[in-house]
This record gives structure tokens, C-alpha cells and sequence, in this order.
């Protein structure tokens, strides 16, 4: 199904026995509630439409613009949202259960849906997360704890260690915390966490003698010679000392 006149169309042709529809465009504030839409497909299409308490139990949402529709008290039972934008799209009092949202942004957030509340929430990235559960402190240097992009808040935090290294005479323990976690993910030995460190992190080090040298008396074992061998042949070069 490629074209519809009238919303109304979307029910006819699922009694019909259509379960795929492509290209929709109703976008006016339409209403389709109370209905039975289960384990339908919808792709690239466009909805600003009220479809409460409407049955689409394992259906599926891909590439469609939802914004302003109103899901409340639908069944979304095991439904599945892939590459959606949700700008005030309302889940309230919806079932859930086995709800999955895939690459889905609000306002150029990346977000999921609350299990409980029902509510969107922006996607935290693991390793942003569990940066500022290492060091709380740095909330209230840059508060970017919501960010979904994690090279640029590890950049971020390259600049406040560098800033940081070079205005105190020694080692705070803001420094020594911040290194503590780079040793503690670099032990994972995975090579996209060391990338992670290198661009995020150490390519904003390399510059400063004094940077490197508390870098290299910090790291430790593995964590250490990744540093210095980027430090020697990467994209950003510092010499020893």
C-alpha cells in the first residue's frame, strides 16, 4: 500500500489482510483509535496522528516521522521503533512489555522508552555513563552526562585534564582519579576503548611536556605503552622528554 486519501484506508486494507505500509503521509492531527493493528509494518512513513488505544501488538515502525502522535493506552506489546523521530510523540499508559527502540531520536536526542514510567529518556552511552559514575566530580566542571556521543565528552575531558595538569604544581586528585579510570578501561584490551582513549584523551596530552610526563607516571603496564607508542606514531606527535 503506497497511497491513502483517507486514514480510514489503513483499516479497510487491514481487513483486507495488509500487513505493510509504505509511505503514508498524515500529518493534519488525524484520529485512528480504539483499533486493531497488530503485527503490521509501517516504513517511511509520516504520522502526526491520534492512535490511541489502538492494538499494535509485535508491529513495526521504520524510518517514520511520529512526531505529535498520540500512543496512549495503545498495546505496544513486543512492538519495535527503528530509526524514528518521536519529537512529542506520548507513550503514557501504554503496555509495553518487550518494547524496543532502535536508533530513535527526540529533538536530536538519541532516546528509549522507560520501562515504568512509560516516558522517553535520552540513551546514555555505557562509557559516558560509567565516566561520570567514576568521577561524579566532573559534573560540575562540564555536565555533559546525557551526551550520546562519547568521543566528544572524552575530548571534553582532555581539555579540563590538560587545563587542569598545567594550573596546579601537583598532582590533584581530580588528575588522579581521571587515570585511575583510563588504566581501569585500557585493562579491558579492547582496541575501540584504546581509540576511545588515544583521540579522546591523549591526543589532547601530547602537546605538553608536563601532561606527558604525569600521563606516563600515572598509566600503568598496557595503558602505558599503548600511550607512548601513539605518542611516537600517531596522528598528534609529541618527543620524550
Amino acid at each position: 500500500m503506497k497511497t491513502a486519501t483517507d486514514i480510514q484506508n489503513i483499516i479497510e486494507k487491514y481487513k483486507e489482510g495488509h500487513r505493510h505500509f509504505i509511505n503514508l503521509d498524515f500529518d493534519k492531527g488525524e484520529k485512528l483509535t480504539g483499533q486493531i493493528l497488530a503485527d503490521s509494518t509501517f516504513d517511511n512513513c509520516c504520522f502526526s496522528v491520534d492512535f490511541s488505544q489502538t492494538n499494535f501488538s509485535n508491529a513495526k515502525f521504520t524510518n517514520c516521522n511520529l512526531k505529535c502522535c498520540d500512543f496512549i493506552n495503545c498495546n505496544l506489546t513486543n512492538s519495535r521503533f527503528e530509526n524514528c523521530s518521536l519529537e512529542s510523540t506520548d507513550f503514557k499508559n501504554a503496555l509495553i512489555e518487550g518494547i524496543s527502540m532502535i536508533n530513535c531520536y527526540c529533538y536530536g536526542q538519541l532516546v528509549s522508552v522507560n520501562n515504568e514510567s512509560g516516558e522517553l529518556e535520552t540513551v546514555k552511552d555505557d562509557l559516558v555513563k560509567e565516566l561520570y559514575d567514576h568521577i561524579p566530580e566532573l559534573k560540575k566542571l562540564t555536565d555533559q552526562s546525557n551526551d550520546d556521543q562519547s568521543y566528544l565528552v572524552y575530548g571534553e575531558l582532555s581539555l579540563k585534564l590538560f587545563e587542569d595538569i598545567k594550573n596546579n604544581s601537583e598532582i590533584t586528585d581530580f588528575t588522579k582519579k581521571a587515570f585511575q579510570f583510563f588504566n581501569k578501561l585500557g585493562n579491558r584490551n579492547d582496541s575501540e576503548i584504546d581509540n576511545l582513549l588515544v583521540v579522546g584523551i591523549y591526543e589532547g596530552l601530547y602537546a605538553d611536556k608536563k601532561c606527558n610526563r604525569i600521563a606516563r607516571q600515572l598509566l600503568l603496564d598496557r595503558n602505558k605503552e599503548v600511550y607512548e607508542y601513539w605518542m611516537i606514531n600517531g596522528n598528534i606527535r609529541s618527543d620524550y622528554e
